[in-house]
């Protein structure tokens, strides 16, 4: 048992008083991280661990939580688990949930392999029966192997993409059925339903959004939950816990996402089960400690340039707002620290916690304005960065001879007379040279803009090429990004993705991302020994620009992304991604 300081004593008594004045409509507050506790050290610390802010935890059998492997638990494997969960005496923890993740070593097609995952699915649902649950919490990302790329699936180049999202659907029914066999009344919290595909929300065209999944890492998902709500029953429910909301910096975001949620993801479903999403869907809200406290460490966020008080009072906010917004759950996550040992709380968590409760719970307003805590910060960032950021600048030549051939053949002599841009830089935290060097050249004439990349690739077999048509996610995959920001259009800017067989994405960006726009630009790609080039040309026009006068400027970067090393690199070095116009380095033509 650990130790309970003075501080913590009157947070609790705070806390108590909520108790007292319950959350509004039955709202729920979850714990789950890295400090995820087995059933043995629950029912040996529940006392201690409900002193904490919280209605409930998620947790993992001792056996673990991967279900979907090819051998069936045995009962001596599951028995220790099932006596310590029927011997823990829960109290104020009313809503708990064992965790279920959805990384796969079975193909979907095999029906016994598939019975074992079956029958894994049903014990951990009767786990969580004895242990008196609300129900399983489902973990789709894809810890290893990825049972959500179609690519990679074992029979992909046997069975369509349409074939295997009918086999998901079906999968997805019998594990829904396994839940509910052995509670009718379960609710399957997830981390996120479609709220992780708000991209693919209000494309009109099924098809087109098909082919879209068709390439995307989770692009099998949704046939799966439109499964789970063919079998839902009236009485089972199923959470999407929009884990986006991680990242939230103001108010409206919670709300927006609650509307997104509740209406414009609708497109994603089979008409059929539009009813029972309706129904049996809630809303759920994410909360994460160590990127709003600043406990990540990998790179420069806003939470570094905030006071602790300041961290505090936003994380205070977030949870006011994502309890404000949910349907009922709102899931804490966290993966430097420890409730459960009091390891590693930074200061002013718990006390946020308890007051966004208390004043949620007492109807009262959080009492401040975020917003100029959050800009402040941003200027902070800006100033920090601005001494130790590399942003680059490059003369750009007007092409002499003839235009280039778009082929990805890099040997045409226009490019021989256009100088390489300076090398590829990784994110400014990161340190060390990148894996696989990136070299770009630009050129222009007075008809259109030239861009020619060379990736370096040592690890051709890793990588991940995604998309086949126009305005695929491409960026899911191996892809270089250009920007472009013509210096009359300023905010607005131009982004290009292409990925190593030629395939663009464009937009132009306002507030938003344009997807009505499509630029009559022509790119070409090719592989090479061990490396992948391509190239691009934008007539002017399409970048509602004339041919520029000799020394105008224009703020742009190039980038690249590599799934292999899960490295990021650019030309004109970018904070943490690369959608950062701040970052945009300078292009003078010459």
């Amino acid at each position: 048992m650990f130790g309970l300081t003075c501080g913590v004593v009157a947070l609790l008594a705070a806390l108590q008083s909520v108790g007292a004045q319950p959350l509004p409509a039955g709202k729920k507050l979850i714990e789950y991280g890295w400090d995820v506790p087995n059933p043995t050290y629950v029912r040996e610390h529940i006392r201690e661990m409900e002193q904490r802010p919280f209605d409930g935890l998620i947790f993992r059998m001792a056996v673990g939580g991967r279900v979907f492997v090819p051998d069936k638990w045995t009962p001596q494997q599951v028995e220790p688990d099932f006596e310590q969960l029927g011997a823990i005496e829960w109290d104020r923890f009313t809503d708990n949930f064992l965790v279920i993740y959805a990384a796969s070593d079975i193909d979907w097609f095999d029906d016994a392999q598939w019975e074992a995952a079956i029958h894994n699915t049903r014990l951990t649902a009767r786990a969580a029966r004895i242990g008196k649950c609300v129900g399983v919490c489902f973990d789709a990302e894809p810890y290893g192997h990825n049972p959500w790329l179609y690519s990679e699936q074992p029979r992909a180049k046997e069975k369509s993409f349409a074939e295997y999202q009918a086999q998901y659907r079906e999968r997805g029914a019998q594990f829904m059925d396994a839940v509910q066999s052995e509670m009718p009344n379960a609710v399957v919290h997830t981390f996120f339903v479609f709220s992780f595909q708000q991209h693919l929300w209000d494309l009109e065209d099924p098809a087109v959004r098909d082919r879209k999944l068709e390439a995307e890492g989770y692009g099998l998902y949704p046939a799966f939950i439109n499964g789970m709500l063919d079998a839902i029953g009236p009485t089972a429910a199923l959470t999407d816990g929009n884990e986006g909301a991680y990242y939230y910096e103001d108010t409206l975001s919670f709300y927006r996402s609650y509307h997104g949620i509740r209406q414009r993801a609708l497109s994603m479903l089979d008409p059929a089960n539009i009813p029972a999403y309706r129904a049996q869907v809630q809303v759920a809200q994410a909360l994460y400690v160590d990127h709003l406290f600043d406990l990540r460490g990998d790179r420069d966020y806003l939470s570094s340039h905030l006071s602790p008080e300041e961290r505090a009072q936003w994380f205070q906010h977030n949870v006011y707002h994502a309890l404000a917004t949910s349907d009922r759950y709102v899931w804490l996550y966290s993966e430097k620290m420890n409730w459960w040992l009091n390891e590693s709380l930074p200061p002013g968590l718990e006390d946020a916690v308890v007051q966004a409760r208390t004043k949620l719970a007492a109807r009262q307003g959080l009492g401040y304005d975020l917003a100029p805590l959050i800009e402040a910060g941003r200027k902070r960032q800006r100033e920090a960065l601005r001494t130790s950021l590399i942003q680059r600048s490059m003369d750009i030549p007007r092409l002499a001879g003839p235009a280039p051939t778009i082929d990805g053949d890099l040997a045409d002599a226009a490019w021989q007379g256009a100088p390489p841009l300076d090398p590829f830089l990784r994110y400014v935290l990161r340190t060390g040279n990148p894996v696989a060097p990136t070299e770009a050249r630009v050129a222009w004439d007075a008809a259109q803009l030239y861009v020619a990349v060379r990736c370096v690739e040592p690890k051709r077999a890793e990588m991940a090429i995604l998309g086949t048509e126009r305005d695929d996610s491409v960026w899911m995959g191996d892809s270089v990004d250009l920007f472009l920001q013509p210096p009359d259009q300023a905010p607005a800017y131009y982004h290009f993705i292409m990925n190593p067989q030629g395939v663009l994405w464009d937009s132009r960006v306002v507030d938003t991302d344009d997807m009505a726009y499509t630029a009559a630009a022509v790119v070409g790609a090719r592989p090479g020994d061990g490396e992948w080039t391509v190239e691009l040309a934008i007539p002017w026009g399409e970048l509602k620009a004339a041919a520029p006068a000799p020394g105008s400027q224009w703020r742009a970067n190039l980038c690249r992304q590599r799934i292999p090393d899960g490295e990021q690199t650019a030309w004109s070095q970018c904070v943490a991604g690369f959608v950062e116009p701040e970052s945009f380095g300078t292009w003078t033509f010459r």
